[in-house]
């Protein structure tokens, strides 16, 4: 079987390498490629492998984007951070996904998944997959205000609070609202690369981010815009796994 892998993290297509040779000696990985550039330019010159292994987020975007400019009719096994939430799609149109970090057992699975499969692929529609997993950018959370009903874009929040039992959303235009959610059903539904759970009091967008200074007891304090009035502390569990998402690199919850 040859397979390529999309990966734009060493270590983890490395990893994916040495599982696949555990899963089966005679599978061989013709290319590894970190970027949709180099993604398209690989599929225009380079013949039909037998499986993908795509992670969702590459160096210079989304996968997704690459089933805009070229006709895909592999089949695809995705690898991701996202929670599963955000996957129910994959499911649905029997396209498998794993979780990072990807363990053997998953990846037998998911391989065994594609041989039963194989001779329906043809009535996989990827172009629909992409349409659903792209929703989550237009993702939207309902609250009351005054006995109005209201609603907030997920990409217009700079950061989720919680206080008094209530949960609130900050828009970077500034406004504040209720919303009819707890903090842990909405981390489950944002993006990860650009939303971080800081502690269980907040959830903030990266581009929310005004400064970061050392706080004692080795935590890091923030400085957000819009302001909060309140002290918005990473709690010292949480340091390193901040840091990472800092670097765009796959943190575990």
């Amino acid at each position: 079987m040859k397979v390529v892998i999309f990966e734009d993290e060493v270590h983890n297509s490395e990893r994916l390498i040495r599982l696949l040779q555990k899963c089966d000696q005679q599978i061989e990985v013709v290319a590894v490629i970190p970027s949709l550039s180099e993604g398209l330019k690989w599929m225009d010159q380079h013949n039909k492998v037998d499986l993908m292994l795509m992670d969702i987020q590459l160096s210079d975007g989304n996968c997704f984007e690459l089933f805009k400019q070229a006709n895909v009719k592999t089949p695809i096994i995705f690898t991701t951070a996202y929670d599963n939430f955000a996957l129910q799609a994959f499911k649905v149109n029997s396209i498998d996904y794993l979780m990072k970090p990807i363990e053997l057992q998953e990846l037998k699975n998911a391989l065994n998944k594609y041989e039963q499969l194989k001779p329906a692929q043809h009535n996989i529609d990827i172009a629909r997959i992409a349409d659903e997993f792209l929703k989550r950018d237009s993702a939207r959370f309902i609250g009351r205000l005054n006995n109005q009903l209201i609603y907030v874009k997920a990409k217009d929040i700079a950061y989720l609070q919680f206080v008094k039992g209530v949960t609130y959303a900050t828009t970077f235009a500034g406004e504040k609202m209720p919303l009819d959610y707890s903090l842990d059903q909405i981390e489950k539904m944002l993006d990860r690369n650009t939303f971080f759970r800081i502690n269980r009091q907040f959830i903030i967008h990266i581009d929310a981010i005004k400064k970061i200074m050392a706080y004692y007891n080795s935590r890091l304090i923030l400085q957000l815009q819009p302001q909060v009035d309140a002290d918005v502390v990473i709690s010292r569990e949480r340091v390193v796994d901040f840091k990472s998402w800092l670097e765009g690199k796959d943190v575990e919850k």
